[in-house]
């Protein structure tokens, strides 16, 4: 099965999106949880990507919760 990652600005956008902020104010490595992700609004993005076919699991984007280590984590199943 091939795989290809999210594009970090589609990602940073979608998070912002949630967010309610403007995606220049999310860095590579910010903490997303110190922004004001709290575990609804991740659960709630963990579902927009599963609907899209990225293989994604709530537990991993919750231990290193920034845009470099989601982008990584967050695979796209090629069809």
């Amino acid at each position: 099965m091939n795989s290809v990652a999210l594009n970090l600005e589609d990602l940073r956008q979608t998070v912002a999106k949630q967010l309610g902020i403007d995606a220049i104010e999310i860095q590579n490595d910010d903490n997303l949880f110190m922004l004001g992700l709290d575990s609804m609004s991740l659960m709630t993005l963990v579902g927009q990507w599963r609907e899209q076919g990225i293989c994604v699991e709530f537990q991993d984007l919750v231990e290193e919760p920034t845009l470099d280590d989601w982008q990584h984590r967050l695979k796209r199943t090629a069809t």
